[in-house]
């Protein structure tokens, strides 16, 4: 049996690994607007659908959709990671976000 698939099955998993808990992650920063804590699941949903719809036969969405879903899903989540550490570091406050009295990090 030839090394490639078993490779890219590995790299594959990881990948799917490292959405799932990017999302998660995000999903947990409670100064976020409730949209943009769901984006990265939501993508990682429409993601998974779309690759799930090659078992219906309609492999030209999947080959469309499905990588560049998860793609996003890891880059945005990515990004609100880095942003709400690089906030959450500065010891001024600088990155706060100014909230009215009855809020409480919701939209």
């Amino acid at each position: 049996m030839p090394l490639t698939p078993v490779v890219l099955a590995l790299w594959a998993l990881a990948f799917l690994t490292l959405n799932t808990v990017v999302s998660v992650r995000v999903w947990r920063i409670n100064d976020l607007p409730r949209w943009r804590r769901a984006l990265p699941g939501l993508l990682l949903c429409a993601g998974l659908a779309a690759s799930l719809s090659r078992a219906t036969g309609t492999t030209i969405v999947a080959e469309t959709l499905a990588f560049p879903l998860h793609l996003a899903t890891a880059g945005i989540g990515l990004f609100e990671l880095r942003r709400h550490r690089t906030r959450s570091s500065r010891p001024d406050g600088a990155g706060a976000v100014a909230r009215a009295p009855g809020q409480a990090g919701h939209c």
